[in-house]
């Protein structure tokens, strides 16, 4: 198993014995109960892909990928090769796809271990044919199509109608899907979001009159999921959604979806003490004790993704009660007020960032980014703790 990761049979945990400083807790069941509900949400005979890459938006790629794939993912999109990889060396034998680029130096390891690979030049797919002739394999690509996002992907306008069809018929090539990505599902701008699958769908068409088809047609989302059913076609991409979070700002959905946080990240009381008024806190002294106050050290810093800038004043749970951070927080540590704590912490005890109790949201709206970011910050030296399943 890799490091830092524990794998727990019992449905809790005992906070000394299971780790030392800081560690999330992953609910395989919670994340179970998510896919059903997205399974409920998605049109029938449509399949789920679901999204891993990132460490599964740090909830840890291996176990979240067992668990879905038992809870029925038609497959699972990745960042890179080395996260597929990584994958099938864990015995992961389900479709995997890449949904960016990969560097032709790897496509040798695509055609080896069938990572289906996007494909949005010809160059890209030559490169692949290549190599799986080399193999004596098919290697299957998803053409990606640039629809509105400005990324990458084929132009729509039709001018490039001739390279996708150089790049499907190359010899030990096969075909297999194709693909865009909504750059505004998650907002109120709907004529956008239909803009592009009207682009998607045209191309699609244009691509079949030449001969050209696909057994997988697939541009939704996790904002796409929930409030486009009539753009699910052959296949989905569950991402966000998965782990219990709504994509930031996305109106509500066509029915009703009930989400689980999976990842609840705590952290340890390492020291309590008292200080008297005038006494200043942390690096650079920018918090100073107007009267006696009850610091509360905590083995939680921003070397494990708690962002410095939630110095001086962002709560931490302790107690059933939020208690603010009181100077600028240490690589490896924070000090906390819990002057107000009607019974003082002892070391040892649990501290909550975020999860079940309070999303990870409200910390992406302190620092002005999205909950994606906040669960994939969370460091590798956190351990993982998985509960459920």
């Amino acid at each position: 198993m890799p490091d830092g990761v524990v794998m727990m049979i019992e449905n809790t945990f005992d906070m000394n014995s299971s780790f030392d400083r800081s560690c999330v807790e992953i609910d395989l069941d919670a994340l179970k109960h998510n896919f059903e509900e997205i399974k409920k949400a998605t049109t029938p005979g449509t399949g789920i892909l679901a999204v891993v890459k990132a460490d599964a938006y740090g909830h840890g790629a291996l176990e979240t990928a067992k668990t879905l794939i038992d809870s029925g993912a038609a497959g699972l999109c990745l960042a890179t090769i080395d996260e597929a990889v990584e994958l099938r060396k864990h015995g992961i034998d389900v479709p995997m796809m890449t949904l960016g680029y990969t560097d032709p130096t790897r496509f040798r390891d695509a055609v080896r271990y069938d990572v289906e690979q996007a494909v949005y030049s010809f160059e890209i797919a030559k490169a692949l044919s290549d190599e799986a002739i080399k193999a004596g394999k098919k290697c299957r690509i998803h053409i990606k199509l640039d629809t509105g996002m400005g990324r990458i992907g084929f132009k729509t306008d039709g001018s490039e109608t001739d390279e996708i069809v150089n790049s499907c018929t190359l010899p030990g090539i096969e075909p297999y899907g194709v693909f865009s990505h909504f750059a505004a599902a998650d907002t109120d701008d709907d004529e956008y979001t239909r803009y592009q699958f009207d682009c998607f769908m045209k191309q699609i068409d244009e691509l079949k009159g030449r001969g050209i088809t696909f057994a997988k047609r697939h541009i939704c989302n996790s904002a796409g999921i929930l409030r486009f059913p009539g753009m699910h076609l052959d296949m989905v991409r569950a991402g966000i959604i998965l782990y219990g979070l709504m994509p930031p700002g996305c109106p509500a959905p066509v029915t009703d979806i009930d989400l689980k946080p999976v990842m609840n990240w705590y952290a340890k009381v390492i020291h309590v003490k008292t200080v008297p008024a005038g006494t200043t806190i942390s690096y650079g002294r920018h918090f100073t004790a107007d009267k006696p106050t009850e610091v509360t050290t905590v083995g939680i810093g921003y070397a494990d993704g708690l962002s410095r800038r939630l110095s001086n004043g962002f709560e931490l749970i302790i107690g059933g009660r939020r208690c603010p951070i009181i100077g600028n927080i240490c690589m490896d540590m924070c000090m906390v007020d819990t002057t107000a704590l009607e019974e003082r912490p002892k070391v040892g005890d649990k501290v909550t960032v975020f999860g079940s109790d309070r999303s990870a949201d409200e910390l992406a709206e302190r620092l002005g980014t999205i909950n994606y970011e906040i669960t994939c910050d969370v460091g590798k030296r956190v351990r993982r703790l998985y509960v459920g399943g």
